[in-house]
């Protein structure tokens, strides 16, 4: 009887192993289909973002790996390869101060300045994927000037990291970190704006037939009341104020809070909501200031550039490293720097001692495209806001 029992469920397993084995076969050759389809695509598409490249294996061997036909993987895939080369040069940077931190103060200020300018790059590298996975590839596609400022800023930060050793003492350590990682991130980092700048011929490559349109430039963009589009209803609540109520006071005879701005911003609460707004009185304030990238909702003004003046006389000439001769400074979440003196007829106006990257002095026509109006189109959104400006030169 067990027997008997035994036999059926024994033909059971084989008719049901018969019927998996005929369904495997059935969808086998649609599954290799659909694979080769896939594989075609990202070829093309990889093909089409490749071809002007200036490093087309390197281009072949970091997109291939997207493997997809979704346009967004390719600059997520880029993102990613240019991340995992910052993340290994900061590593080589750290490991490089622990050797060699101690050999100067110039020396320790360029690694110390490199691993901060790579942080900076990280957190950019890390806001550009956030941006394209979190979005459609039209949105994307509208929001490409702002993947390219991070981006561009990260190129600029691995340049900036090697202008630091400029001295015959630090070039073994650049070379270092140039051939072991930071020449990488150059490559890497210039190829995802590639990518970014060529996502339409990939749009192409792959038919998607989308309406987009040209990419904004949301920093010069304003609304029908005159005030940029990126403006939050919060600031904007603020700037219609007649008068603002600061938080923190600072003023040279005690009459306020602090007698130093650094203290004044030391004082922002961690966590704090909204605008933290500090009122600097008249007076010359001789202090270095540092604003880190914790202290985003930050608000300071003063009296007017004639009375609430910041001063310093740090420079790269008596051996300060560039980066650190700012009087005031942001850790901002993305900055361009552009170099160059116009005018300069101070002590230190000799150009002989100058930073390598340095533009040098510029004329006039040069200098002018960067006030007020040229450069931020005052006069379509300042007006709102009561602020007295000027919109070329106030002199000459």
């Amino acid at each position: 009887m067990a027997g008997k029992v035994l036999a059926p469920a024994i033909s059971l397993v084989l008719v049901v192993g018969v019927v998996i084995g005929v369904v495997a076969i059935v969808q086998s050759p649609k599954a290799e289909t659909n694979s080769s389809g896939n594989l075609k695509t990202t070829n093309r598409a990889v093909t089409a973002l490749c071809q002007d490249s200036d490093d087309p294996k390197l281009c072949h061997n970091v997109l291939s790996s997207a493997n997809s036909s979704d346009p967004k993987d390719y600059i997520v895939t880029v993102v990613k390869t240019s991340m995992d080369s910052v993340i290994k040069a900061f590593n080589m940077s750290d490991k490089l101060t622990v050797e060699h931190g101690n050999s100067s103060q110039g020396m320790k200020m360029a690694l110390d300045d490199c691993k901060d300018l790579l942080e900076a790059a990280m957190h950019d590298l890390e806001a550009s994927g956030v941006l394209v996975k979190e979005s459609n590839i039209e949105d994307v596609t509208d929001r490409s000037a702002e993947l390219k400022n991070w981006l561009g800023a990260v190129v600029a930060y691995q340049q900036s990291c090697l202008d630091g050793f400029n001295t015959d003492g630090e070039k073994k350590v650049q070379e270092q970190l140039q051939s072991g990682s930071l020449d990488n991130v150059g490559k890497l980092t210039g190829l995802a704006l590639d990518v970014v700048s060529g996502i339409s011929k990939v749009l192409q490559s792959l038919d998607l037939n989308l309406s987009l349109k040209p990419a904004s430039r949301r920093l010069l963009d304003v609304d029908q009341d005159g005030y940029p589009t990126w403006l939050s209803a919060a600031d904007r609540k603020l700037l219609s104020q007649d008068g603002v109520l600061p938080h923190a006071t600072v003023a040279k005879d005690g009459s306020g809070q602090f007698k130093s701005i650094t203290d004044a911003i030391n004082s922002y609460p961690k966590n704090h909501q909204g605008r933290f707004i500090i009122y600097v009185k008249a007076g010359i304030y001789d202090e270095y200031i540092l604003v880190d990238k914790k202290k985003l909702n930050l608000l300071i003004y003063g009296d007017g550039p004639t009375k609430t003046i910041i001063t310093g006389r740090k420079n790269f000439a008596e051996g300060t490293k560039t980066m650190r001769t700012a009087t005031f400074s942001t850790e901002p979440n993305t900055q361009d720097c552009y170099f160059a003196e116009f005018g300069n007829s101070g002590p230190g106006s000799v150009a002989n001692a100058r930073a390598p990257f340095s533009k040098g002095l510029i004329s006039k026509d040069e200098a002018a495209k960067f006030t007020a109006e040229p450069w931020l189109q005052a006069s379509t959104w300042l007006p709102a806001t009561g602020i007295p400006f000027d919109a070329g030169f106030t002199k000459a």
